[in-house]
């Protein structure tokens, strides 16, 4: 019986995903050992079922054990968090190169995340930096950029400040994506703002296609991400005081 009950979910699970993709255009899974604290072997579950390509956040710019548990997963890119100057990108990508073969290095996508003030204002010399041509994709993180900056995330002064920033992301020809704090009820006036080319929920990634409507997507995305918890409570990766705060936290966005 508790067999059945795991494939029952598993497939509720594998319909969620299908009709993200299919239905509501989602390109992409963002998992993470950081913000998230998710385990090895919870990642690896994940990867496996995706339909989608798989990204993970590591602990930081040189988290050098995270990568070498990751590489031999099944997924598609990895992403450092807090990359605040020219040095941080540096370790990340030699760490990276550490601990994969010629060929893993190239297939990998490279991410990086700009998520404060400071990374903000040293966008230009990181983007300038050596190692920014094996850069396929910056994520600018809302939340953290307007908890740096004192602001809330929707305030005029930090829309601005993430719109000259993906203007300045996009001349150099790498993706950009947006994501924090992202809510059914004000996407869509937020990618007006801002012009990203991707942006995402926590785990959720859509492409930016202009004319589109995201509102009923990103409701989606915060569904799946509750019976995603739902799902790692049962499996024990999760405490079930998590489960049931994050869940409460989701459910509120989802208002």
């Amino acid at each position: 019986m508790p067999v059945k009950k795991t494939e029952s979910f598993q497939a509720t699970l594998g319909r969620s995903l299908r009709k993200l993709k299919d239905d509501f255009g989602a390109c992409g899974l963002k998992l993470s050992t950081e913000d998230a604290a998710m385990t090895i072997d919870q990642i690896k579950f994940w990867a496996d079922l995706s339909l989608l390509p798989v990204v993970v956040k590591i602990g930081g710019p040189n988290a050098r054990n995270d990568i070498k548990q990751l590489v031999p997963l099944n997924i598609d890119g990895l992403i450092a968090p807090m990359v605040e100057s020219p040095y941080g990108l540096e370790n990340f990508i030699s760490a990276v190169k550490d601990f994969t073969t010629p060929m893993q290095f190239g297939r990998l996508n490279k991410h990086i995340n700009i998520e404060t003030i400071t990374a903000v204002k040293q966008l230009g010399d990181i983007m300038n930096a050596p190692e920014a041509k094996f850069l396929d994709e910056i994520t600018i993180g809302c939340s953290d950029l307007s908890g740096s900056m004192k602001k809330r995330t929707m305030e005029g002064s930090v829309l601005n400040r993430v719109a000259r920033a993906v203007n300045k992301i996009q001349s150099k020809k790498i993706t950009v994506s947006v994501g924090g704090g992202i809510q059914p009820d004000s996407i869509d006036g937020f990618l007006k703002k801002v012009h990203p080319d991707k942006f995402n929920t926590r785990v959720v990634t859509f492409d930016v296609v202009a004319g589109e409507k995201y509102n009923q997507a990103v409701a989606e995305a915060l569904r799946f991400e509750i019976l995603m918890l739902e799902h790692d409570a049962r499996q024990g990766f999760i405490t079930r005081d998590e489960e049931k705060f994050r869940i409460k936290e989701l459910k509120k966005r989802l208002k």
